[in-house]
């Protein structure tokens, strides 16, 4: 036994051996820890786990959410459609869902946002159909669906939008089908791309067209994709100086006898009339001929047929009527026909011509005791025919038809703005404007969509758009003016304008816009600060006194009268629009 015992201890191997054994035991051990180590990292580093958000049910694949106050955004990132219904934020901002790359199909409908932003989609790269429908949603960014590679299929229908950013469907290189039903499409410049849009780059698209255009109103029934490129007017306007005649000016009339072109000043420090005639082959103004006075206020043409006359109204020795005698033998073509002692102090003269075919003009006496005349033509000479009342001082005459009937429009400086009705050969007092004191002058004008307006203008105090319901006139805008005789309505290309001149200031030309809330309500100063007169230019004339425009050989000119200066030339330049 002791025997056994002393091989048995006797037996361990040597030290040498049993060191190397030792090293191979931990470098087993070691490379154990080292391949385990990293699962233990991942297993730290994990995320937690995805939830549900409120107001919404989650399956693997969906979640649908009714009635959420913000985008939902803790669901999990394997997600492949998001439904949201009756949601109550205000706006999709960018980057509402970056958090969602694998989303396919993605559902807005019945919420109460009403504005998308840029990039409000950024990140849903795997994204194909998208729909935003029956909401309130009344403006797009122009790059609110910029990376959408792969959108198949966009619906924006039954919202409240008017018109859609340029290019707004160039960043869906992918789109086949677009749904636009249901939304009020203003069809006018804004939406003009869309047009062209389809009928180039995006023709192979299925485009479900919006509701038919409820503006403007000449469009108004159609579809848009029924309208062409002439029925949209895209332009942007200036006026351009051209000319400048030396002398000041108080009044510049335009008119056109025998095919040729001419313009009409009158100049009272010169105390004459000068008559410009269009230059075909030099293709500028120049001199025609003129009519000596004294302190001459203002001149106006007047063409019967073929006969050409003048009347020259002078605040001293009377006024008088001229007719053109284009005899070789007369040194002037223009020859006395008559004098007109009876005005005092003129200071406007308009023309008419009734239904009937009956030539009048009227000189309006701002005279204080001085009563304005309206003169007949009985086929050789005008003869006084009536006296309106006198005592007002009247300063401004503006014929104009309402209802289908001749009126006019007599503006003083006692009393409110007078419309007469013209009937039975006689002016009688129909109404006046309400609220309208201080009025120097009346100037109308008519737009087949919208009715009659006019632009009346006060030396003291704003001026003012008014607009005719049928019985009365009503304010719409004030302008503000300083100083101001002159607020004239002028067509220029295809739209209206207004240009007023001030005294303490320069000329301003506004633009008429498109407006749609002509019923002001009484006291509503807020709203009569806004309107359809929209500011575009300002000329640098000062004492403006009277416009008026010409067309000659497809260009158009517009006359610019000033009593502190030169009469300026100006020439209306279209820029087709983007």
């Amino acid at each position: 036994m002791q025997h056994l015992w002393n091989l048995g201890v006797n037996s361990r191997p040597p030290e040498p051996q049993r060191t190397m054994e030792l090293a191979i035991c931990l470098s087993v051990g070691t490379i154990l820890f080292l391949s385990l180590f990293p699962l233990c990292q991942t297993r730290l580093a994990r995320p937690p786990r995805w939830r549900c958000p409120i107001a919404c049910n989650c399956t693997i694949d969906n979640v649908l959410c009714d009635g959420s106050t913000y985008i939902p955004s803790t669901y999990s990132t394997d997600i492949v459609s998001v439904s949201i219904m009756r949601c109550r934020f205000p706006a999709i901002p960018p980057g509402s869902f970056t958090h969602s790359m694998s989303l396919q199909i993605l559902l807005f409908t019945s919420c109460s946002f009403d504005t998308i932003a840029d990039d409000a989609f950024q990140g849903l790269k795997n994204l194909e159909y998208l729909f935003i429908e029956n909401n309130r949603i009344k403006s797009i960014s122009r790059n609110a669906f910029r990376g959408l590679r792969l959108l198949v299929h966009l619906s924006l229908s039954n919202n409240r939008l008017e018109s859609l950013p340029r290019s707004l469907f160039l960043n869906l290189p992918a789109v086949k089908h677009i749904d636009l039903r249901g939304n009020p499409m203003h069809c006018g410049c804004p939406i003009k791309w869309l047009m062209q849009w389809k009928r180039g780059v995006g023709k192979n698209i299925g485009l479900w067209p919006p509701l038919p255009c409820e503006e403007p109103a000449k469009h108004r029934g159609k579809s848009l994709m029924d309208l062409s490129e002439k029925d949209f007017y895209c332009v942007n306007s200036s006026l351009v100086r051209r000319w400048a005649f030396k002398f000041p000016s108080l009044s510049v009339q335009s008119f056109e006898f025998l095919s040729d072109h001419f313009v009409a000043i009158a100049h009272p420090f010169e105390g004459r009339c000068t008559f410009l005639e269009w230059d075909h082959s030099g293709h500028v103004f120049r001199h025609y001929d003129s009519i000596k006075g004294v302190s001459v206020v203002s001149c106006l043409p007047i063409v019967i047929g073929d006969q050409l006359f003048v009347v020259v109204a002078q605040l001293f020795g009377g006024s008088s009527v001229y007719r053109l005698d284009p005899s070789p033998s007369l040194i002037s073509p223009f020859r006395l026909l008559q004098h007109l002692p009876d005005i005092r102090k003129p200071n406007d003269i308009e023309a008419f011509t009734t239904g009937d075919g009956e030539h009048y003009f009227i000189i309006t006496d701002s005279a204080k005791s001085g009563a304005s005349t309206l003169y007949r033509w009985d086929g050789r000479g005008f003869y006084p025919h009536q006296k309106l009342p006198r005592w007002y001082k009247d300063t401004d005459a503006e014929p104009l038809l309402l209802s289908g009937s001749q009126h006019l429009i007599i503006s003083s400086s006692s009393q409110r703005p007078v419309v007469y009705r013209f009937e039975d050969k006689h002016l009688r007092r129909l109404t006046d404007i309400p609220e309208a004191w201080d009025v120097y002058a009346v100037k109308h004008f008519t737009d087949p969509e919208d009715g009659i307006f006019a632009c009346l203008v006060r030396y003291m105090g704003d001026s003012s758009l008014v607009r005719w319901d049928g019985s009365m006139f009503k304010e719409l805008q004030q302008i503000p003016s300083r100083g101001s005789h002159v607020f004239q309505p002028l067509y220029l290309g295809r739209r209206w304008y207004a240009l007023l001149g001030q005294d303490f200031g320069y000329t301003w030309v506004y633009k008429m816009e498109k407006w749609e809330h002509w019923e002001v309500e009484d006291g509503s100063e807020r709203e009569k600060q806004k309107g359809p007169l929209v500011p575009m230019q300002e000329l640098k004339v000062v004492e403006a006194r009277a416009f008026t425009s010409i067309r000659v050989r497809g260009r158009q000119f517009i006359f610019v009268a000033s009593f502190g200066g030169a009469t300026g030339v100006y020439e209306y330049v279209e820029e087709e629009s983007i």
